[in-house]
């Protein structure tokens, strides 16, 4: 093994240590970046049934940054949790845990407590029912469960309710279709969403259960972003970098056990559904990428734990390094504005 190999797998993959180091920088990372950035004003709606009971709970600037901190927390620990309960990487592994921590603490909007970060817990939870069910021949009792986890988890995102359909995909890689899965599957949101009707029902108040659901036909594909050169080059190079990984990733869990290549190939499928349905619904929510990020960090997790290339080890190093630029050009905003711009002259006068 490449001694580049090896130190990342001492350090990162197999460290003792790793988990609970990692967890302190990136604390300390939000920390940071709340005290200088503060929390970012949320433009979109994102009108929810419970969530609009509770938001105001997190009004607070500090109340809602140690909320979504632990939100955050939770969500890892949850990967890491699926990953090692149903060994999706088969040796030793960190990174499902700290993989998220650090792509979900690089952004501003990610220190604001929303209902996306519920939703997605109750989302994460509903893989283990749907896990479960691998290969049982009747699976109705977990397809019931995953489908209330769902359905609970949009009445913090309405927007969840996209994945009660998209789940049949996931059920049918784990023990082929089954009628009875699926009319349990439905009955499961059906009862949920008939619990919120009667409650609007006895208080009067049936534009309440009508108005979140509006939401789902208020699209808004958005404009081409006004970035500059440096800004397009690391969104391209950020967008190659995770379709690079998922193709190697695939070439990997590819010769794998039947579970882990069932669930990764749902799990990019998904990936895909989820970042077009978050171009229709640019300015309505970030519910759908921020989704999508959690499950590419396990995708990313299982390539990098299962990899002997340093190549590949090389390519990991250097995208910790670029988004940890991004991270710092939200701090020191100025100092990468008078780069650019440095950049940008140099570049004129190499032309002249």
């Amino acid at each position: 093994m490449h001694p580049v190999v090896k130190s990342f797998r001492n350090n990162f993959v197999e460290g003792r240590f790793a988990i609970v180091l990692t967890t302190l920088f990136v604390i300390v990372m939000r920390v940071v970046l709340f005290y200088k950035k503060g929390l970012p004003e949320i433009s979109v709606a994102d009108d929810n049934y419970l969530w609009d009971y509770i938001s105001h709970l997190f009004d607070n600037p500090l109340i809602s940054f140690i909320s979504s901190t632990i939100s955050v927390i939770i969500i890892s620990w949850l990967l890491f949790t699926i990953n090692n309960r149903y060994s999706i990487i088969r040796s030793r592994s960190n990174l499902p845990f700290i993989v998220p921590l650090y792509f979900l603490s690089l952004h501003p909007y990610c220190l604001v407590m929303t209902g996306n970060y519920i939703a997605i817990i109750f989302i994460l939870f509903s893989f283990i029912p749907l896990l479960e069910s691998y290969q049982k021949p009747n699976s109705y009792l977990y397809s019931f469960r995953s489908s209330v986890l769902i359905a609970v988890a949009s009445l913090f995102q309405i927007y969840a309710l996209f994945l009660i359909t998209l789940w049949w995909i996931g059920e049918r890689t784990m023990r082929g279709p089954q009628l009875h899965s699926f009319l349990a599957s439905i009955f499961g949101a059906f009862l949920v969403y008939i619990s919120l009707f009667s409650y609007c029902f006895v208080i009067d108040d049936i534009q309440a259960f009508l108005f979140p659901l509006a939401n789902l036909i208020k699209f808004s594909i958005p404009d081409l972003p006004t970035y500059n050169i440096f800004e397009w080059l690391s969104v391209v190079f950020i967008a190659v970098f995770f379709i690079i990984n998922i193709i190697f990733s695939a070439k990997e869990y590819a010769r794998d056990k039947v579970i882990t290549l069932n669930l990764m190939q749902f799990m990019i499928y998904l990936i895909i559904i989820l970042l077009l349905l978050q171009i229709v619904y640019w300015k309505e929510t970030l519910f759908f990428i921020l989704l999508s990020v959690s499950m590419l960090s396990l995708i990313c997790s299982y390539f990098y734990s299962r990899t002997t290339s340093k190549t590949h080890i090389y390519i990991a190093y250097s995208m910790i390094l670029i988004l940890l630029l991004f991270y710092l050009s939200h701090i020191f905003p100025d100092t990468f504005l008078i780069a650019q711009n440095l950049k940008t002259i140099s570049t004129f006068q190499l032309f002249i």
